[in-house]
């Protein structure tokens, strides 16, 4: 698991100094509920969160991004992520990476995933593969535009776990993009703690 870490930050780092252009964004957002394949993180409250991506113009990207959480004794998600996307042709695009989640105070949750996807046409599909014998999950979705904004689904299947379903309606205004979400989840049958939940939420965000 480190080493897979420490080469790709050290791939990340050794490329970068190659490429002619390195981007740094931000991103802040409030949302009723943070709602994370299918389940809720704060109890069915508010949620605010933010972060920050470095990305070179080869495809390679780091970034950090966190927001306050309910789970065990931790009211903070901190989420470390490296990768490489890119387009394989018009329309057509991937994205690998590497992400660990950290929940300070609580470090039984801590957990790391190695994660492809794909987008193509708007089809999207994900697969995230979680270490040391970690649950894997895998989702499908289809966006396409609608109106002022884009209509979005996905089905995803968290091993062990459950199975969700999330519709939404992205909208943005002026700087900002509105979020509309209804998410279905339904526990696995080896989830004795789980249960079945469903629901809506809605999101504000703004990119810098």
């Amino acid at each position: 698991m480190k080493s897979i870490k420490i080469a790709l930050t050290s791939m990340f780092l050794i490329l970068s100094s190659y490429a002619s252009a390195v981007e740094i964004s931000s991103n802040v957002g409030l949302s009723s509920d943070y709602i994370w394949r299918g389940i809720t993180q704060t109890n069915g409250d508010p949620s605010v969160n933010g972060g920050f991506d470095l990305s070179t113009d080869l495809g390679f990207y780091i970034g950090t991004w966190a927001s306050n959480a309910n789970v065990g004794t931790a009211s903070m998600e901190l989420d470390i992520y490296l990768g490489f996307s890119g387009e394989m042709a018009e329309n057509m695009t991937y994205n690998i990476g590497y992400i660990s989640v950290i929940y300070p105070g609580n470090d039984a949750a801590d957990f790391e995933e190695a994660y492809v996807g794909f987008d193509i046409y708007g089809l999207s599909i994900l697969y995230s593969d979680g270490q040391n014998d970690g649950p894997s999950y895998s989702e499908i979705g289809y966006s396409v535009d609608a109106g002022p904004g884009s209509f979005n689904i996905s089905y995803g299947e968290y091993e062990d776990t459950g199975d969700n379903t999330l519709v939404g309606y992205d909208w943005g205004i002026g700087d900002f993009s509105l979020g509309f979400y209804y998410y279905d989840f339904e526990a696995h049958k080896n989830n004795s703690s789980g249960v079945d939940d469903d629901g809506a939420y809605v999101s504000l965000s703004r990119s810098f």
